[in-house]
């Protein structure tokens, strides 16, 4: 009797440590907003915690371990499988994709469509490495694999680079909502004698530093109250409402191209004048003094990123074969190159000589284009409430960084809030080019985790397994990848101080 009450005793508390070690693991996760390319739902990234520190020597690397309670089921996929393509695509899927244009004039409309199809192959092989890794290993964390594999070092500039992105996402919003600003306040109240164009509007009146100090710093006013919240799951909707946007104002795009090309072609076109032409297939345009076709490569880098996001929906879908993941990547990015596809060719027929930083923010050719200025009021309330997603992943991101942990607390958080939005307006006020956020961002922070670390990663765990040419192609792919990145970053950073020649 007294033996069958002990094994009694040590089942409960075996379970009541079960329980706690369970809830534990729910509590150990971040918000990780992909950006540009996260207008659609929450993503959960787990991080390192004390608690997973505690077990990483007793988990073992190989992919027949179920120990690492992060690794899913072998059983097959319980997830959906059109839900993991979805929020795959989302995850790239962005109003980045909107700043084309002048990306397109620059390259010729043939050859950006080539370099737009080699960023989706890239974007796809490097996944596919990053996944066949985390099998492999046993591990489905990016940073923790990262950390076991290749070090501490590249582990802590993933974090580095996923929090300075989601940074940078925040300024780029603000600029690009204070641009959307004036221009509604341009169609609805300005005088149109006085301000023929929104671009004479903006030159003496919107542009300059005391207006984007005001607007930036009501916006941020607002914006400070909901980036205080830490449960951003409440705003899902909004989330959604910001597909939603970003669709209707590709559709507007699309549907309203063909008016915009028999304008250039009735109006602006000669035949005789070669300056009046659309760039077509002269790629040499874009190797200029500002080598545009490296921020333009960054930029499509940028629209591509979706790795961080990779191994939560890995771990949704709870599977390990390696051929239903790779089915997911390439319908994702066949989806992605779809909208991409659509995007690029309404911008280049809009406008196929000059372009502002957005496709939207173009002169209009209507008395009234009812529909685009809903697209511009419809992309303000995105962002708005895209904000605060972006902020918590920031929030997260730096306090794993400084303190190991995501817990936030209640004075750093109203200390960091403040800090953040109140550096982030200064930043918006002083430097408004958006496309050469995009182009930074895209170039080192994409660049960083999208081809350089997880080809990195790719080639240690695979090496014994590569032929002596696999190991050639891909030491050389991974290293273009990042080379062409970072020279498009580092143009970024040059062009910022330097402004365009």
């Amino acid at each position: 009797m007294t033996e069958d009450i002990n094994i009694r005793v040590n089942q409960e508390k075996i379970n009541s440590e079960t329980i706690r070690v369970s809830k534990d693991e729910d509590n150990k996760v971040i918000h990780y907003e992909s950006g540009e390319n996260n207008n659609i739902s929450n993503r959960k990234i787990s991080n390192e915690t004390g608690l997973e520190r505690s077990k990483e020597n007793q988990i073992p690397n190989d992919t027949n371990s179920n120990s690492n309670s992060n690794q899913p089921n072998e059983n097959g996929p319980v997830g959906s499988i059109w839900g993991a393509i979805f929020a795959m695509t989302s995850l790239s899927i962005g109003t980045g994709c909107l700043t084309f244009t002048k990306k397109v004039i620059e390259f010729g409309f043939i050859w950006f469509g080539v370099v737009l199809i080699f960023g989706g192959f890239a974007t796809y092989w490097t996944l596919s490495g990053l996944i066949r890794s985390a099998i492999k290993k046993g591990d489905s964390e990016y940073s923790s694999i990262v950390r076991k594999e290749i070090g501490k070092f590249p582990a802590v500039l993933v974090d580095v680079m996923t929090c300075l992105y989601s940074w940078g996402l925040i300024i780029t919003y603000e600029i690009i909502m204070n641009s959307l600003v004036g221009r509604v306040i341009y169609v609805f109240f300005q005088n149109k004698e006085m301000y023929p164009s929104f671009s004479n509007y903006e030159e003496e009146e919107w542009n300059t530093l005391k207006i984007r100090a005001i607007v930036l710093g009501s916006i941020n006013l607002i914006l400070i109250i909901l980036c205080l919240v830490k449960d951003i799951g409440r705003m899902k909707i909004f989330n959604i409402f910001g597909i939603a946007a970003l669709f209707y104002t590709i559709i507007v795009l699309v549907a309203e191209s063909p008016f915009y090309w028999k304008h250039y072609l009735n109006k602006v076109y000669i035949k005789e004048d070669k300056s009046t032409h659309a760039n077509w297939v002269d790629i040499s345009r874009s190797f200029n003094p500002n080598l545009d076709f490296f921020t333009g490569f960054a930029t499509i880098v940028f629209s591509f990123s979706n790795h961080q996001g990779a191994l939560p929906v890995f771990r949704s879908v709870n599977t390990k074969d390696e051929s239903i993941m790779n089915k997911i990547f390439r319908r994702s990015i066949i989806l992605d190159l779809i909208i991409y596809f659509l995007i690029y060719i309404a911008s280049f027929l809009t406008a196929p000589l000059k372009s502002e930083d957005l496709i939207i923010f173009r002169e209009s050719i209507f008395d009234n284009d009812i529909f685009m200025n809903l697209a511009k009021i419809s992309i303000f309330l995105e962002l708005f409430f895209l904000i605060p997603s972006n902020y918590n992943s920031f929030r997260c991101s730096l306090f794993h960084i400084l303190f190991g942990n995501e817990n936030v607390r209640t004075i750093p958080n109203i200390i960091l809030t403040a800090a953040t939005l109140i550096i982030s307006a200064l930043i918006g006020v002083f430097y408004s080019e958006i496309s050469n956020y995009i182009s930074l961002l895209g170039g080192f922070c994409c660049t960083t985790y999208c081809y350089f670390v997880p080809g990195w990663l790719m080639i240690k765990v695979e090496w014994k397994e590569m032929s002596k040419i696999k190991r050639i192609l891909s030491i050389i792919g991974i290293a273009t990848l990042t080379i062409f990145g970072y020279i498009g970053g580092i143009m970024s950073v040059i062009i910022c101080f330097r402004g365009r020649v």
